[in-house]
């Protein structure tokens, strides 16, 4: 069948030709082949108004720096020199610097970006969006588009994404990511219930869920996904030896068709149960005579009887499903705000602890670094720190936000140095505070067109230092060396220095 879109362009394509002909001057050529981009630009897939932020633009004229707020530093875990970070600023120039010092290196990324509902949540250039803006969903897009890019190059080889988002945006972000991650890369959309019986958000269905768009950076390199069992699963397997804890599980079962004899220890055979049907083992003959040759099973008498037993070892975990119901709620979220700051109504919707712990468990290793460039209240950093209590783990974790209406160090940086520190901001008890170190950074900015942009950036290069390695350079065991002079003085004293770490 004939592609009437791709025969239309081609007769305009043509006619242009004859246009070209027709008019040489620069102005005319300019404007003929700007008509002629837009017609050979993509016609498949997401398509949309592109939008320029100020935020972008400034960085035409301006290179982003982070400044240290020294004085909002927690020590949680005095033992334990790796920090985690808080940057306050908007997220695009954070990720743009997070490029620099982080490029391959984020096994996890977890987004909750504003959902565009139209109801005072997105706010562009300085101007809320509302659902009568005609451009609202291509502002959306380029706002997101921009992140996105920027997010891709942070992920590892075996790099993940989440990202948070309801009906108004689904479908576009859908689209988007397959555009910027690659539709090879999308490994499902998880439906978490986000709510639990009715409600008033619509006047024809009571809307429970929001979607966890699940993407990898290399859909062939990602492991197996496991979450691992509880305790009380894993007690069942008492017994442990070289290859790990397992317990002794009958081999016979009620159906199948694995029929063949087994050789008893005393010579007899083992085929036929007590009513004298054939037995229908677990697996296959050349299996069991390898297993039994190794010792993962064993042929004892029980009662008189001889029976067959495998070693049933302790599993990875379950696959996580898709239909997520048994992860805390938006309720739950804000009762975890509310226990922790006191009062109500300090952050709309807030996403439960137990939600971001389920998600960061996709990732099978217990030493990585966490980022999430739309932190709001502080969920994430919370999921971290307890999934570390929990495991021991040495997870760490880079949050970005905004200080619009104060957010980052009246909401994010309070509820981190609360669940930190085990005291609340009036100073009464919260929790017994959670092992873990804290710097705050601030974005600031240097002039392209200054005449110390050199010396003006090397005033900023000790917070790329320790963002990047995730260090303090407290000029005993890390230490900074920025000219001959400190060089010199650095050799007059190198015998004072009893641990120094190169990084």
């Amino acid at each position: 069948m004939a592609n009437l879109s791709q025969i239309r362009r081609k007769k305009m394509l043509e006619f242009l030709e004859t246009l070209k002909e027709q008019h040489t001057d620069d102005a005319s050529l300019i404007a003929i082949n700007q008509i002629e981009r837009e017609l050979t630009a993509k016609k498949y897939g997401l398509v949309w108004e592109e939008h320029e932020e100020e935020v972008d633009v400034k960085m035409q004229t301006h290179i982003p720096v982070f400044t240290e707020v020294e004085d909002k530093e927690i020590v949680g875990d005095p033992e334990n020199e790796q920090y985690n970070f808080l940057l306050e600023g908007d997220n695009l120039h954070s990720l743009k610097l997070l490029e620099k010092t982080h490029k391959g290196k984020i096994d996890v990324i977890y987004i909750d970006p504003p959902y565009n509902t139209g109801s005072k949540d997105f706010i562009y250039n300085d101007a809320q969006v509302s659902y009568e803006d005609t451009f609202r969903h291509s502002k959306w897009l380029s706002f997101m588009a921009a992140r996105l890019k920027s997010a891709k190059k942070l992920l590892s080889k075996k790099g993940m994404i989440f990202i948070s988002i309801d009906d108004n945006e689904q479908s576009q972000l859908k689209l988007l990511c397959d555009s910027i991650l690659g539709e090879n890369n999308y490994i499902t959309s998880l439906i978490w219930q986000k709510k639990k019986g009715g409600g008033n958000d619509s006047r024809h269905v009571a809307t429970e869920h929001e979607y966890i768009l699940f993407y990898a950076l290399d859909r062939e390199s990602l492991d197996n996904i496991f979450i691992p069992y509880g305790n009380e699963y894993l007690t069942r397997y008492k017994e442990k030896d070289e290859k790990g804890r397992f317990f002794w599980d009958t081999f016979k079962r009620k159906s199948g068709k694995q029929y063949y004899p087994i050789k008893c220890p005393d010579g007899s055979i083992l085929d036929k149960d007590e009513n004298g049907e054939p037995i229908s083992w677990l697996r296959s003959e050349s299996r069991f005579l390898s297993d039994l040759e190794q010792g993962e099973v064993r042929i004892i008498k029980i009662k008189d009887k001889w029976t067959v037993h495998f070693k049933q070892r302790q599993p990875k975990g379950y696959k996580p499903r898709s239909l997520m119901t048994e992860y805390g709620t938006t309720s739950n979220g804000a009762a975890e705000l509310k226990k922790i700051f006191n009062k109500t109504n300090v952050f709309s919707n807030p996403k439960p602890v137990d939600l971001i712990k389920f998600l960061i468990k996709f990732c099978a290793k217990d030493n990585f670094t966490v980022l999430d460039f739309f932190a709001g209240s502080g969920t994430t950093a919370q999921a971290v720190m307890e999934l570390n209590n929990e495991d021991a783990g040495k997870r760490k974790f880079v949050l970005c936000t905004n200080n619009d209406n104060n957010i980052c160090e009246e909401v994010t940086y309070q509820r981190l140095k609360t669940v930190i520190t085990g005291k609340r901001q009036d100073e009464s008890d919260y929790s017994e505070g959670r092992k873990a170190n804290l710097k705050y950074y601030k974005t600031d900015f240097v002039d392209k067109e200054s005449e110390n942009i050199y010396d003006d950036l090397l005033e900023h290069i000790k917070e790329m230092i320790q963002l990047q390695y995730g260090v303090k350079v407290d000029n005993k065991k890390y230490i900074m060396i920025m000219d001959d002079e400190e060089m010199d003085e650095f050799e007059k004293h190198f015998n004072e220095y009893k641990c120094i770490e190169v990084v």
